[in-house]
């Protein structure tokens, strides 16, 4: 993330603003075009499911319709038998009129009769000619079939005879007022079934197979029969459809089962043109798309050079002021856009000020640096000057004379520092002693009240620190942790390098402070109308004018049992840090 985002403010403005364009208008195209393209693929995939089904279905009603005007017709003949004694030869002959008149009326029926069960002798037939006959053992899977399962009708296998196509339809039956059992035949001609899929519109290689429960082919209308893919195609659909490619052809294959028989029909429906037109439906969305991303990206180009060709030229005018040995200020004429042409104006009297303040802000800077640190510095000595004299003269009342020269002499060592020249640094080393000079002098003043010990790295004493930043520190130990306890308090003085800075931390066992109480010295810091603990304040102030804001003061503190104040340094100032040597 971080070196794509160097990488784009490296760019130019016009490179940044066409290629975010394109690329939104190009996410915007893209997504309309697969969102268009698959609402589309999906609407005319539905639609055709939805029209194969339908001519699937209508196809199975046919065929259906058909069989079934042939299911009613034998039920009929069933019904209509029992009027007449077959037995009788004058019956026979008059049942077998009925039967021929029958056929009269149908042309589809062309040949129906009634054979004995026992016998196989043809009682009576709409071919008068066959009546008396028994039956020869050339194919007598209808009769044998009608007989194994008496309470459906039984379709044979389409076959062809004497120049026709046929079927026979066969059911065993009741005679003689249910005395006797016989075997209806009814023969149609299978010429109709041709015809419906002739007017069904399949398309290229679109056919129809009819097969049986062992997917013995029963019927279909490919030239060429069917081959192993397409049964087992047939045996993974079952029932229901699916789209396969088959043969060089996208399909839809349709199953579905013919009432009244045992066997099911399977349609399948070129569905090519769908991907023909999915395909060109796509190649017209993707040519708009490429022309709206052209003539977008012209626009972009169009609008980027109004907007950066004025920027380039106050580019170009910055660059000749800023090549110049001396500075110099130069008008810039532009003609542009509003916010160009107000920035151009912004700019020239920007020249102008810059001019006029240059000199002046550097000499102000410079001096305004050196008064902070001073006014700062001011603030603390007298401020530990006051609390030192008065330690010293409390000694002096009570005729503590030794422990009140011991003080002056350690104030004296203090003051030897504190008042050295104009340097605001020294090492650890005498901010340590410096500080260990301030406790002898406390300690002789509150006899017993605390003791204190030192934590120092070797390696810290020579590190450069600010001075005076640890003295405030203890005295506020002393005056906000230490006095009124009864039992000794501790001091604890340490410094330290952790990485690259320099920790300079102090301790106390006192009563700690709320956490209240540190967030609003924390805010003390930063608002100048707030005036708690002047002392931390005015180290904090120092610190961190010296380090450029490359500090920390960190105050950590539990109730009843202590707190520590942490002042983190760098061990190197950094570009930004200010000179107060100067």
């Amino acid at each position: 993330m971080y070196n794509f985002k160097h990488y784009l403010q490296s760019r130019s403005v016009s490179f940044i603003i066409i290629s975010s364009c394109v690329t939104i208008v190009l996410v915007l195209v893209i997504s309309i075009l697969f969102a268009t393209f698959a609402s589309f693929s999906s609407t005319t995939r539905e639609a055709v499911s939805v029209q194969t089904q339908e001519l699937s279905s209508q196809i199975v009603y046919n065929y259906e319709n058909y069989l079934n005007s042939t299911i009613n017709l034998s039920n009929i003949v069933q019904t209509d038998i029992d009027q007449y004694d077959l037995e009788i030869s004058n019956e026979a002959l008059a049942f077998s009129s009925y039967l021929a008149e029958i056929i009269h009326l149908n042309s589809d029926i062309l040949k129906i009769a009634v054979y004995d069960y026992d016998t196989g002798r043809c009682y009576a037939s709409s071919d008068l000619e066959e009546m008396g006959l028994k039956l020869d053992d050339h194919d007598l899977s209808w009769f044998l079939g009608a007989i194994a399962d008496p309470t459906v009708h039984m379709y044979s296998i389409p076959y062809t005879e004497g120049g026709e196509y046929k079927m026979n339809i066969s059911k065993l039956i009741n005679m003689q007022n249910n005395s006797a059992l016989g075997v209806l035949k009814i023969e149609i001609s299978f010429f109709n079934f041709i015809n419906l899929v002739e007017r069904s519109k399949l398309g290229e290689g679109g056919h129809i197979n009819i097969i049986d429960p062992e997917y013995n082919v029963v019927y279909t209308s490919l030239p060429g029969g069917v081959g192993e893919v397409e049964v087992e195609v047939m045996k993974q659909i079952i029932l229901g459809s699916r789209n396969v490619f088959l043969d060089g052809h996208n399909m839809t294959v349709n199953v579905d089962t013919l009432a009244n028989t045992k066997w099911r029909i399977c349609v399948f429906i070129n569905i090519d043109q769908l991907n023909v037109i999915q395909q060109s439906f796509l190649i017209t969305i993707v040519v708009v798309s490429l022309l709206v991303l052209l003539i977008g990206l012209l626009l972009f180009v169009f609008a980027s050079r109004l907007i950066t060709g004025p920027l380039k030229q106050l580019e170009t005018a910055m660059w000749s002021i800023e090549k110049s040995d001396y500075f110099r200020t130069e008008e810039v004429e532009l003609i542009a856009s509003k916010e160009v042409a107000a920035l151009t104006r912004r700019f020239n009297k920007m020249m102008i000020k810059i001019s006029e303040l240059m000199e002046r802000v550097v000499t102000e800077q410079n001096a305004q640096r050196k008064s902070e640190l001073k006014a700062l510095q001011s603030q603390i000595n007298p401020h530990f000057l006051y609390n030192t004299l008065d330690s010293i003269i409390w000694l002096v009342e009570n005729n503590k004379n030794i422990e009140a020269n011991e003080m002056v002499v350690a104030l004296s060592r203090l003051f030897r520092i504190s008042i050295s020249g104009d340097r605001e640094v020294i090492t650890v080393r005498d901010e340590i002693e410096h500080v260990r000079n301030y406790l002898l002098i406390q300690t002789i003043r509150y006899t017993n009240a605390f003791d204190y010990t030192f934590d120092v790295d070797e390696a810290a004493l020579e590190i450069k620190t600010m001075k005076l930043v640890l003295q405030p520190l203890v005295e506020n130990c002393i005056y906000h942790g230490m006095k009124n306890r009864i039992d000794p308090g501790h001091i604890c003085i340490s410094a330290r390098i952790e990485g690259d800075y320099l920790l300079l931390s102090v301790s106390d066992n006192g009563y700690g402070i709320r956490q209240e109480t540190i967030d609003k010295l924390y805010l003390s810091f930063k608002d100048s109308t707030v005036s708690d603990s002047v002392g931390l304040k005015n180290i904090y102030h120092r610190v961190m004018i010296y380090y450029g804001g490359n500090a920390e003061m960190k105050i950590e503190s539990v109730l009843d049992e202590g707190t520590t104040i942490t002042i983190k340094e760098p061990l190197n100032r950094n570009e930004n840090t200010r000179d107060t040597s100067a």
